[in-house]
């Protein structure tokens, strides 16, 4: 049985980076990080927007929950920190160990367009001083953190003329790539929303990734399966949302021989529109994804899921759920960017 997956067997990826954001709008003591390596010094090519947020590890002694214990909100913008990947097979989801001493050098201020950065000199935001550079072009930069900032943001200048950002950060506080309009509202579902699962809290975190115009659609389903299952079998979401990143890696593994996996952009998954679904029995010891015979998926799963419009039709994929009025293949539009999720869901009566 393959356990890549499984926390433990999955591999120990540690790594080392720089905090470039502290404004987390969960307000739960997430960081962005730019790990040293793995990301690109770029800013251009990688806006601090666009990394994911980390979460900070607290000591034993904080519960990190019910508001006791001490706050993760430690490090600053331009403070060294050390982590690992909590998903090494994707590197979408940092985890902070600490922090370590460190200066972050005039050098590394950011070519143009960047929305964020740090003050070199780790100095409060309204002692911040103007630092100066000379590119590789012979052009001058410079930049500065304004006093009235909390969150590193930086005015940056090429031979006097301010440069604007490229892009903007999603509304979505989870780490995705989806359009503001994709993910705007909906309910944030919770693990007291599931109370006859052990895995009441992971579903709802993946539950909340999916698109909220037809979120709710996926929780009701799984509560009917609940209801009508419950303590025979219980369920877990392996997959929700999915980055094209991991889509990359699912697809070479599918390529090498491994489960199907569509290509980036094509799968739901990639459109916050579709989960897979793990089946448990045996009081939780034995499971089933789905390529098991798939026995339970066309028995009890299938009749869950069907009142809410949601379907797993395709062959060599049982434990995967989806809206049935969109299709099996991606909409091209949704590929380009001509129509969003909330529009096709309102054109396929969904919304």
């Amino acid at each position: 049985m393959t356990m890549n997956f499984f926390n433990g067997r999955d591999g120990f990826v540690w790594w080392i980076g720089v905090v470039e954001d502290r404004a987390d709008p969960l307000a739960i003591g997430r960081v962005r990080v730019r790990v040293y390596g793995h990301h690109t010094e770029d800013k251009i090519k990688l806006p601090t927007q666009d990394l994911p947020w980390a979460f900070c590890i607290q000591p034993a002694n904080s519960a990190s929950s019910g508001g006791v214990g001490s706050s993760p909100t430690g490090p600053i913008e331009g403070t060294w920190v050390i982590g690992f990947w909590r998903d090494p097979d994707f590197m979408q989801e940092p985890m902070v160990l600490g922090t370590l001493p460190g200066v972050v050098p005039p050098s590394a201020a950011p070519s143009a367009a960047s929305p964020y950065s740090f003050d070199p000199n780790q100095r409060l935001p309204e002692q911040s001083p103007v630092n100066q550079t000379t590119r590789a072009d012979g052009n001058t930069t410079e930049f500065r953190t304004p006093a009235a900032t909390t969150d590193g943001t930086v005015s940056v200048t090429i031979n006097g003329e301010t440069q604007t950002p490229t892009n903007s950060p999603p509304s979505s506080p989870n780490n995705i790539e989806l359009s503001d309009a994709d993910y705007s509202g909906g309910k944030q579902w919770t693990a007291s929303d599931f109370p006859q699962s052990r895995f009441g809290s992971n579903i709802a975190s993946k539950i909340n990734t999916l698109t909220p115009v037809l979120r709710d659609r996926w929780a009701q389903g799984i509560q009917k399966f609940l209801a009508d299952n419950s303590p025979e079998l219980d369920c877990n979401i392996s997959y929700a949302y999915r980055s094209n990143a991991e889509q990359a890696e699912l697809r070479r593994r599918y390529e090498a021989g491994g489960p199907l996996a569509a290509r980036p952009g094509s799968s739901w998954h990639n459109f916050a529109c579709a989960i897979d679904l793990t089946i448990y029995y045996d009081n939780g010891q034995r499971y089933d994804d789905g390529t098991r015979g798939a026995d339970r998926y066309l028995q009890v799963a299938r009749a869950a899921f069907a009142p809410y419009g949601l379907v797993n039709d395709i062959e060599g994929d049982s434990g995967h759920f989806y809206p049935s009025a969109f299709g099996k293949p991606v909409d091209r539009r949704l590929k380009n960017g001509s129509i969003t999720v909330a529009e096709l869901a309102a054109e396929k009566g969904l919304a």
